[in-house]
């Protein structure tokens, strides 16, 4: 019996922690976790009119004294940069702060408007902050539908 109630708390353990609201950038540091606010599931459903707000925890790869976010929305046969409102990716750490030193854990507040004009289409964004030498501290990506 004790065998059995192991098996299915190690279960319920691994299926939780596979559930991820992303997916990791090839060959960039990815993060501990992220929390998108009313994404459990991929693809996220991003509601025109409204902000994306993630929690993205991390752990800083080098020494950095700045941060900036690079966002890359993936539209399938085509790629274009968003930029977001605050470039300064260090005003948005609610947990650590700049300067971050390598192994530092650090929590990004990411906001990112959907605004009304945008048409309804699938998409991939693809999120990095780098540091002062355009090297990725982190990177993720997100599967998502725009939708009313």
């Amino acid at each position: 019996m004790a065998i059995l109630t192991y098996v299915y708390v190690f279960a319920v353990l691994f299926i939780a922690n596979s559930m991820q609201a992303y997916v990791p950038c090839d060959g960039k540091p990815a993060p501990t976790n992220v929390k998108i606010l009313g994404c459990d599931t991929l693809p996220c459903n991003l509601v025109r009119g409204t902000n994306v707000e993630a929690n993205v925890d991390f752990k800083a790869v080098a020494n950095t004294k700045t941060l900036r976010p690079v966002v890359d929305v993936d539209l399938g046969n085509s790629h274009m940069q968003y930029p977001l409102p605050e470039q300064n990716a260090c005003k948005n750490l609610v947990n650590g702060q700049c300067p971050l030193q390598s192994g530092q854990a650090a929590t990004y507040y990411l906001k990112m408007p959907v605004l009304k004009a945008y048409p309804k289409v699938a998409l991939t964004i693809q999120l990095s902050l780098v540091d002062e030498n355009n090297n990725s501290e982190v990177c993720f990506k997100i599967p998502a539908k725009v939708v009313d």
